[in-house]
């Protein structure tokens, strides 16, 4: 009797060590899925955020083929771990259709031409969406899900981007100084810029034409200096001449 006891309570103990088990194992199973959810959201939010800023820029529409891409690949792993959300089933057909009627010998660009806005703040903003969508498509190149080629010239074309923008902000407030009288930081300004676009490692037409504006506005500059000097010393000079009119008469 004393061992069917015995034997009772531990096969209980066993029991119990066994239902622990599998509950902590459900719960690591869970916590894997949950991590997995909000690391796929995480990766079709990023992707479709970089949708919309490509989509303000002279890039090709090979670059949002990739970005469709990415996002549907992040939806395919969501609804592995999610399998009766309807909504991702929904929307995963949504980018299948888009990227199956994208033509590769399409070369045309999403936009030809953009605005760069007024405050710095927004520059800032758009400056660092770029440089996100240019680390994304580095990324990708990386994993071998980007061709060559293609990689090759939306870099470029990002990078051009990059390029205007941080020249044209840095001209402006080149501009904006010299209207206003300060000289010295307009010229630090254009001096940037030129600085910018010289080391630039290709060449087009807008680098060509602004290189040209800037030596034009330098030389603007350095004649404006140059007549304010001029005037400084021919200020001295008078101001010198009539000290030596009116000082005092030397008795020999």
């Amino acid at each position: 009797m004393l061992l069917a006891i015995i034997i009772l309570i531990f096969a209980l103990a066993l029991l119990a060590v066994g239902v622990n088990a599998i509950q902590q194992h459900k719960q690591r199973v869970e916590l894997e899925r949950r991590q997995k959810i909000h690391r796929y959201r995480n990766i079709l939010e990023e992707t479709e955020d970089l949708m919309t800023i490509a989509s303000d820029f002279p890039v090709g529409k090979a670059l949002m083929h990739v970005l469709r891409c990415r996002a549907r690949d992040s939806l395919k792993l969501l609804i592995d771990v999610q399998p009766n959300v309807a909504e991702l089933k929904a929307r995963l057909e949504e980018y299948e259709e888009a990227i199956a009627g994208y033509n590769p010998n399409d070369k045309s660009l999403l936009v030809e031409n953009f605005s760069i806005p007024a405050h710095d703040k927004q520059i800032v903003v758009m400056l660092q969406g770029l440089k996100k969508l240019r680390k994304m498509l580095r990324s990708e190149h990386g994993r071998n899900r980007v061709d060559s080629n293609i990689f090759h010239e939306e870099d470029r074309r990002i990078e051009k981007a990059l390029i205007r923008i941080s020249a044209e902000s840095l001209i402006r407030r080149g501009e904006a100084a010299f209207s206003t009288g300060m000289i010295g930081s307009a010229r630090q300004y254009l001096e940037k810029a030129k600085r910018t676009l010289d080391e630039v490692t290709f060449s087009d037409d807008y680098i060509t034409k602004k290189l040209a504006y800037i030596d034009q506005k330098l030389k603007e500059i350095m004649e404006t200096l140059r007549v304010a000097n001029a005037k400084d010393a021919a200020k001295r000079d008078e101001k010198s001449d009539i000290d030596e009119l009116f000082q005092p008469k030397k008795k020999w």
